[in-house]
């Protein structure tokens, strides 16, 4: 079986879902193919490539375009959710996404998918691009703080992340409304 790049990142996952950042070596990952470690370097320049790609794999079931009838402040609460639980599905999920960037061959993709909702309601692009820098490092940073307590053994109530996650996004929200209100012209 020839490998390539998105292969390799979803056995990359599968590491990473049975240890963590640490059990997810180039030489682990080369033993579960059965491959020596170099092969690992035809697909990827270097570890971060590769985790860039795992980092994608994990979190890509969570994107999803805006729907006709939904406008940007629907979409967003749902993305932010759904992200949060695809990096909470995976131990130092939070840590991998921190440090990963689009894959270079889906940034153009990527950014596509995130800008719609927000150009469709007529934002500027650089309005947009501090939104969705905004909601994916509330994201995440709320992410890491849940597995992080998690690794330590910090007991929380069952659905008040959830509760005190979804105020942090309504606050979000709410504040990117007040700025496009204030950016309108007057009548």
């Amino acid at each position: 079986m020839a490998l390539n790049k998105w292969m390799i990142a979803e056995g990359g996952l599968e590491l990473l879902a049975k240890g963590g950042l640490e059990n997810l070596s180039i030489r682990k990952l080369a033993d579960h193919f059965g491959i020596k470690s170099a092969s690992l370097y035809y697909h990827f320049r270097n570890k971060q490539q590769l985790l860039d790609h795992v980092a994608d794999v994990m979190v890509r079931p969570a994107w999803r375009e805006v729907r006709d009838d939904e406008s940007w402040d629907e979409w967003l609460p749902d993305v932010a959710f759904r992200l949060r639980r695809q990096i909470l599905a995976f131990p130092d999920g939070a840590l991998l996404y921190a440090g990963a960037s689009p894959p270079a061959d889906l940034l153009d993709e990527r950014l596509a998918l995130l800008y719609a909702p927000f150009l469709k309601a007529g934002m500027s692009r650089e309005v947009v691009r501090r939104v969705i820098l905004t909601f994916i490092r509330f994201t995440i940073g709320w992410a890491t703080d849940e597995q992080v307590a998690d690794d330590r053994g910090v007991g929380r109530e069952a659905g008040v992340s959830d509760i005190d996650f979804e105020f942090g996004l309504r606050t979000i929200v709410l504040g990117v409304k007040a700025l496009l209100d204030q950016s309108r012209p007057s009548s």
